[in-house]
């Protein structure tokens, strides 16, 4: 039990960073519409947010009570200098509906409701279109991707453990949409079953990035934690993943996506 006990406490304490995983930051520009970056208002950097309905995201929760809306369609970068969306692709957060959890691996996401955009009067899934949710487990090794805001300046990658070449794409990429792909390691662990682990690359902003499965292209959950390059020693052998919260796994996160859904 002492065993077990040791291995939660150091799966829960993992910080998000620039977790490159492997030995090639793969980000790259996506234009993906369904997802967007939740901000507070007047600001260029936040969090993932990703539709599941005409008018519900999905995000991480320690995003869920301090941001104004959600952008859609936020052009990249100039010169490594974030932009905005125009305000027909922006979407207020309708607080009358935000469920969300702030804990560890597996116990940090949130469910908001959106309100329809004041120019166009329409809700964002019309519009942006939005994603299927699992719900069944995604196999191990299955491929995920994920679709996030985050950092890509070069003056990042002395990273924790050994160096990693500098992104592609820096100028164009920082804090606009990138997606990266790898492979599922694990989905669930006895005491954690809403846990995700995988090899795609993160790094600072990436938080609430969906994971999605590549063959279904539904979203499975959403990402919280950093760990490829973690240096943390775990009782349980280095684990050298990236982390998440899944939906399948999380009965309240599940039920969260569930009622939003219906009213």
């Amino acid at each position: 039990m002492k065993f077990l006990i040791m291995s939660l406490i150091a799966l829960t304490s993992i910080n998000s960073f620039a977790d490159i995983c492997g030995q090639e930051d793969d980000r790259a520009p996506s234009f993906d519409t369904r997802v967007g970056r939740m901000v507070k208002a007047d600001e260029t950097r936040g969090c993932a947010a990703t539709l599941v309905s005409n008018n519900c995201v999905i995000t991480i929760g320690t995003c869920a009570v301090s941001r104004d809306y959600v952008e859609f369609n936020v052009p990249q970068s100039i010169a490594g200098i974030p932009q905005t969306s125009a305000i027909k692709d922006r979407y207020y957060i309708d607080h009358t509906f935000v469920r969300y959890e702030t804990g560890g691996i597996g116990q940090n996401w949130a469910v908001m409701k959106l309100k329809k955009n004041e120019v166009t009067d329409l809700d964002a899934g019309q519009v942006q279109g939005y994603y299927k949710v699992a719900t069944k487990k995604s196999l191990k090794n299955s491929t995920v991707k994920l679709i996030s805001y985050a950092y890509a300046l070069n003056d990042l990658y002395e990273i924790k453990i050994g160096e990693v070449p500098p992104n592609k794409y820096p100028e164009v990429l920082h804090f606009s949409q990138g997606s990266s792909t790898g492979k599922l390691v694990k989905s669930g662990l006895p005491l954690i079953p809403a846990i995700l682990e995988h090899t795609a690359d993160t790094t600072i902003g990436s938080w609430g990035a969906p994971i999605i499965d590549e063959k279904s292209n539904e979203v499975i959950g959403i990402t919280t934690h950093g760990g490829c390059r973690a240096t943390y020693i775990n009782p349980i052998g280095a684990r050298f993943t990236n982390s998440g919260t899944s939906i399948t796994g999380s009965k309240k996160f599940k039920e969260a996506v569930n009622k939003c859904m219906s009213i």
